[in-house]
């Protein structure tokens, strides 16, 4: 049973412009370790970074719990399997909360935008 559906759609420059302004506190305060070495490695890192953005904010509004959530951004973390399908993982809150549920994720992004589509379907 699907208990929640998000999606979001940011503009990658926003991500750049808030890495520009704030430097790593902005990175460090929105993506793990794991995610910001992930892109970083990458030429342009600002795309994986914009998308990795979307869904998060994509999964507090599959959450329902809204812009008052006790979620911390850390607490979710993209990573890619092998076969290159994304997937997330959780910890504290977050992963106590979504523990009977599957999390899917889509993410996509194109020159500009970044957007991603969460589903939690309940076990």
């Amino acid at each position: 049973m699907i208990i929640g559906i998000g999606t979001d759609i940011i503009e990658i420059e926003r991500i750049a412009k808030s890495h520009r302004q704030y430097g790593n506190k902005f990175l460090t305060r929105i993506f793990t370790q794991e995610e910001i070495r992930y892109a970083m490695a990458k030429k342009n890192p600002y795309p994986s970074l914009a998308v990795r953005f979307a869904a998060k904010e994509a999964l507090i509004k599959a959450t329902r719990e809204g812009k008052f959530h006790n979620f911390d951004w850390l607490e979710a973390a993209i990573d890619t399997q092998n076969n290159g399908v994304p997937h997330f993982r959780f910890q504290n809150a977050l992963a106590r909360f979504l523990e009977n549920a599957t999390v899917h994720v889509s993410l996509s992004h194109s020159q500009h935008y970044a957007a991603a589509t969460v589903v939690i379907e309940k076990i």
